[in-house]
């Protein structure tokens, strides 16, 4: 009698997780088993950022021939609401808060400690004059005595320092003070990057670049100490909304594109951008027994990793660790180079600006990737390979965001360039009757255009024809409910 061969089990790779190191991977699934409408490529996304938060102030990446990178990846997740933006964040952030918390406490107890020093020190000062009065006075030597004072009067303890990392509402001003010193941290890690977006600091965007570059950060004040970051480091890792972005992105008008401060500097192309495409059927990851563990044994691994940057910080500053591709990386890393270089120029020309970008990103996630599977100091093959993949897959979202839209046809043209001169002289006309000669000619429309242009504009509702002919028009109806009743 023949037996049935034992039934064997495949596992089928997991394509959204199966590049991240495996505690991540396993904390990633556990997230989407709990928030069942969040999109797997925002998941992913989002845990990148927190993965290179813990790391990024304690290793820096040294490509063959360049200077020594930060390893902080930054993200930015587009979501519009129900994708699940704020439970997602939750699973991920928590680490962090309670760092920010426990920050707080020992700053507490140092400002204490710091407190009392000063006050013993203070009255060991009081004590030594009194002393070196009275010797004085008896004409007995104080030479012994000089000298403790002066020893005391140069010993200065150095301040304590709260450093919550946790970014929250800063300005310019409050953020270098987070920054002041040396190897300080900071981490824009939000579901609210919306107001990030349309905070203050979108305002010095050469100066969140740089920030993100590592580079040293100035802040000069009036009867204060000026504030000085050295080789700082700062990971952005934004959920936000569609409409969050809006104002970021390229814009075709009067047949030129013009893009915004924050894209023309390259804030976002040193960003790997996701737009969440959430499932009506959901992300399809089942809750497992272990999905608490997992996500424990990530917030344990991860308050460590704060802890220790803490520590050092407050034992001086040590200088982050430096990594390098190990050897048989190095011949994959050449081939990366030449493929970027061909992309720029030719696939992905249109958003050169990131392609620019990519062997940047990819050093840093590969880095990123590394110290979250190995404690040496070479960068594996394997992960390089990872990296690339994820960063060559951001570049298509890239452009779904910030590729410039296609020009509009020369009608639409013509009348959005009609309806633009009509907005910017709406105080100086007569609404009920409006010449439009003038119009084309400071415009430099032929009258077919302009014919055709007020003609469509009709259609719309927007105006109406005077007598039925082109020669004068009606914007009543364009402006009557956008007027100013005040204006005189």
């Amino acid at each position: 009698m023949n037996m049935p061969a034992p039934l064997t089990t495949f596992q089928a790779p997991d394509y959204n997780f199966g590049m991240l190191p495996p505690l991540a991977a396993a904390a990633a699934k556990a997230v989407c088993a709990k928030t069942p409408e969040a999109c797997p490529a925002m998941v992913r996304t989002h845990m990148l950022s927190v993965l290179s938060s813990a790391v990024a102030p304690l290793y820096v990446m040294s490509p063959p021939n360049w200077t020594p990178i930060p390893i902080g990846v930054n993200t930015l997740c587009i979501a519009d609401v129900g994708g699940s933006k704020s439970p997602v964040h939750e699973c991920m952030i928590q680490p962090l808060k309670d760092h920010a918390r426990d920050s707080f406490a020992r700053y507490e107890v140092a400002r204490t400690e710091a407190s009392a020093a000063s006050a013993e020190q203070k009255f060991h000062i009081k004590l030594l004059k009194a002393e070196i009065a009275r010797c004085l006075r008896k004409q007995e030597t104080a030479q012994d005595l000089l000298a403790t004072l002066a020893e005391l009067h140069r010993t200065t303890t150095a301040a304590p320092k709260h450093r919550p990392r946790l970014a929250s509402n800063l300005d310019l001003e409050s953020l270098l003070h987070q920054l002041d010193g040396e190897y300080e941290a900071v981490d824009f890690l939000t579901d609210e990057g919306d107001k990030l977006l349309s905070s203050s600091l979108m305002r010095h965007v050469s100066e969140l670049v740089d920030l993100i570059d590592g580079k040293p950060l100035e802040f000069r004040r009036e009867k204060k100490k000026h504030l000085y970051a050295s080789q700082p480091r700062g990971t952005f890792g934004l959920l936000a909304q569609s409409a969050a972005i809006e104002p970021f992105r390229p814009r075709f008008k009067r047949n030129e594109y013009t893009e915004h401060k924050a894209v023309r500097l390259g804030f976002f192309a040193r960003f790997l951008v996701c737009v969440a495409q959430p499932s009506p059927m959901g992300n399809r990851y089942a809750p497992a027994g272990d999905d608490d563990e997992a996500l424990s044994n990530l917030h344990e691994v991860l308050e460590e990793l704060y802890d220790l940057h803490q520590d050092n910080q407050e034992a001086g500053g040590i200088a982050p660790i430096e990594l390098a591709f190990a050897p048989d990386a190095l011949g994959y890393w050449d081939e990366l180079c030449r493929i970027t270089h061909n992309l720029k120029f030719g696939q992905l020309a249109h958003i050169a600006d990131f392609v620019s970008k990519m062997l940047n990103l990819t050093a840093r996630l590969a880095a990123v990737f590394h110290v979250w599977e190995s404690q040496t100091h070479y960068v594996s093959i394997s992960c390089l390979e990872r990296a690339w993949d994820l960063v060559f897959w951001h570049a298509t979202q890239y452009e779904l965001v910030f590729v410039p839209p296609p020009p509009l046809p020369q009608q639409e043209d013509d009348v959005e360039a009609v309806i633009e001169h009509l907005a910017a002289h709406r105080f100086s006309i007569d609404y009920k009757e409006v010449p439009t000669e003038h119009i084309g000619l400071l415009l430099g429309l032929p009258s077919n255009r302009l014919r055709a242009a007020l003609l469509r504009m009709e259609q719309r509702g927007l105006i109406e024809l005077c007598g039925g002919k082109t020669t004068f028009i009606n914007c009543m109806k364009m402006f009557s409910r956008s007027r100013n009743i005040t204006w005189r």
